[in-house]
């Protein structure tokens, strides 16, 4: 909120509203399952490893242990995720400097 006369600002109060797309507002009036889908908008270069760290955590406040399986598939797709985000950060870097081709 500003306040102004003419063009010198007389008061400002500054509001800067909900971080991440008011995200946390929405995830406090919905359930464990239907939040999951909007932590792939908070880093869409690392969602599996945002998804994995919330399952985490869900599993520890209500005690449960996910099958061996559960756990090995997880660790395959947070090492994918990883490699994509290198993979990502070399091609962009490769564009800074001047380089077209990566991303084709």
């Amino acid at each position: 909120m500003v306040r102004l006369r003419g063009e010198v600002v007389q008061h400002c109060d500054p509001h800067i509203g909900l971080l991440h797309r008011g995200t946390e507002k929405l995830l406090t009036y919905k359930t464990s399952l239907q939040s999951t889908p909007y932590l792939d908008r908070l880093d869409y270069t690392s969602m599996l490893s945002m998804e994995e760290s919330y399952a985490l955590v869900l599993e520890r406040v209500r005690g449960d242990a996910p099958p061996a399986r559960a756990l090995g598939l997880r660790v395959v797709m947070v090492e994918l995720s990883r490699l994509l985000n290198h993979l990502m950060s070399v091609t962009t870097h490769a564009m800074d400097v001047g380089a077209i081709t990566p991303f084709l």
